[in-house]
């Protein structure tokens, strides 16, 4: 049996993938709409915030003998707990990840503190497309200068309101948005300043970037955290090759 950890895009075309294969798979999330989307006949879900612990027990009740970690790619805590879990139980542990871009005119920063250490030397309005559970910390920002697209689920917005934005400050949005739509926003709410992460074509970054663009607005991003796989893959085709060759040596 194969385990993927969903929470992107990518977890989806993986399954089907497996599908195609004809392998029995577990496809974990951690919100009910990751869930809902996930939904397919032969597929084991699970939806729960998996722990360590959580991993293991999981692996054990499962039968799991091959992990494929599909998690965004800023969820670091999520891949080094399955990669800990893989090796205490010897199962392989693969990595599937995104292409990240790399724009010329943007500006990069290791930690959202230099980030924020670097738009408090900055003036005008500043549109946040990094998801929710980080907002708080822009909030030593003067709060009327903010805006954050977040998904339109109950928690995504407390976790906004919690942070000091009143609700002309939060749109709530499912991704990803097309070019147009950014750059209408983007004049909407006066947008001098976009703050991303590193998330990939994927994650909608191309269509954010170019709207900034067009409209002179500065680009902030936030690289993506540093971990060390021993086998990572960005594109399915090569992914595929290596179930192919698993299945092979069954």
């Amino acid at each position: 049996m194969i385990w993927i950890i969903g929470g992107t895009s990518e977890a989806l075309k993986i399954r089907d993938e497996l599908l195609g294969l004809g392998k029995k798979m577990v496809l974990s999330t951690t919100t009910s709409y990751g869930s809902k989307l996930s939904e397919h006949q032969g597929v084991i879900l699970v939806q729960k915030m998996l722990q360590a612990t959580d991993m293991l027990a999981l692996i054990d009740e499962y039968s799991i003998d091959l992990l494929i970690d599909a998690s965004h790619p800023f969820a670091l805590q999520v891949s080094k707990n399955a990669i800990a879990a893989c090796r205490q139980k010897k199962i392989p542990y693969l990595r599937f990840e995104r292409k990240n871009i790399r724009y010329d005119n943007a500006r990069y920063y290791p930690s959202y503190e230099s980030l924020i250490a670097a738009l408090r030397q900055t003036q005008g309005n500043i549109f946040l497309t990094i998801g929710s559970k980080n907002v708080n910390l822009f909030s030593v920002l003067d709060i009327e200068r903010l805006t954050a697209r977040v998904l339109p689920d109950e928690n995504s917005i407390a976790l906004c309101r919690k942070a000091g934005l009143l609700p002309h400050q939060i749109i709530a949005m499912k991704g990803r948005m097309k070019q147009e739509t950014n750059k209408a926003l983007f004049v909407e709410y006066e947008t001098k300043h976009l703050i991303s992460k590193d998330s990939g074509e994927s994650g909608g970054m191309n269509e954010k970037v170019k709207a900034a663009d067009e409209l002179g607005i500065l680009v902030h991003i936030i690289e993506r955290p540093a971990l060390d796989y021993d086998e990572k893959y960005s594109d399915i085709q090569s992914l595929r090759e290596r179930l192919l060759r698993s299945r092979k040596n069954d």
